[in-house]
């Protein structure tokens, strides 16, 4: 309860806790990807489990993804962007990470918004992509907003693209999510339509700023290519489902659940 409300039924219990742990080996993991060469590596515990259990596996006893392996595979991306907030100074220190063996050109995006999604500040800046290293790309001065919005009613949106193309994207916050000042109601919309091998497209658009949006089928497996998604207004996410036996999309449609952070308390 120290970072997150207290959930509202037991299934959310379980919802809170996955996103608790993914945010938790995170945060460790960007700080040790930023430390190289320091550290030019990190493994956490644990992969899988051997049974059906609730427990710090990032991938459950029946092959499913949980919370942390969606994010794992954004953390670990050969090229990251990541920010260090420091609520003190009203500052973040916004690194670009690579672990490719050759500098690529990019461009480093910065939106801050309002918890609701008040458009407060943009930037951008070029940046060479570090050799298997860890730059310092930018320091993003913010106190002004601190205080003026407060530390719970901001969000630094960080976006990095290399060669045109998106290649990491990150969310960083003053305050912590049991804090912010999110909308309970959203506005989350889903577009479906079929997409090839049984599989739909779902493209997701939010009024407001919406955390940790997940999607699940209500009574059937699925494989989803993200997870667990921040959603920015006027950012659309298209995310494919490939549910594990064959639907209509009006059976897809039904049984289509869609949630966020403020659906756990």
């Amino acid at each position: 309860l120290s970072w997150f409300q207290l959930p509202s039924a037991f299934d959310m219990v379980l919802w809170t806790s996955q996103i608790l742990q993914g945010m938790a080996i995170k945060y460790a993991c960007e700080h040790w990807r930023r430390s190289m060469p320091r550290g030019m590596g990190t493994l956490y515990w644990q992969l899988n489990d051997v049974w059906p259990v609730a427990s710090w596996a990032s991938i459950d006893y029946h092959g499913r993804w949980k919370a942390l392996h969606y994010m794992a595979r954004n953390f670990f991306a050969p090229i990251l962007v990541s920010g260090l907030e420091d609520a003190q100074k009203g500052t973040v220190e916004v690194h670009v990470t690579s672990d490719l063996l050759k500098s690529l050109p990019g461009t480093l995006r910065w939106t801050v918004t309002t918890a609701t999604g008040c458009e407060l500040r943009k930037g951008s800046q070029a940046v060479e992509t570090p050799v298997n290293a860890d730059t310092l790309a930018v320091t993003l001065e913010l106190a002004d907003l601190v205080a003026k919005v407060g530390p719970r009613d901001l969000l630094v949106w960080l976006e990095l693209t290399v060669k045109g193309q998106p290649a990491s994207t990150n969310l960083v916050t003053f305050g912590r999510p049991k804090h912010l000042e999110l909308s309970r109601k959203p506005g989350i919309k889903a577009e479906v339509r079929e997409a090839k091998g049984g599989s739909f497209l779902v493209t997701l658009t939010t009024k407001a700023p919406a955390l940790w949006v997940w999607l699940e089928l209500e009574s059937l497996d699925a494989r989803l290519s993200d997870n667990f998604i921040h959603l920015r207004n006027g950012q659309p996410v298209a995310v494919t489902v490939t549910p594990a036996s064959p639907l209509t999309e009006a059976q897809f449609k039904k049984q289509l659940r869609i949630r966020s952070l403020v659906d756990t308390y």
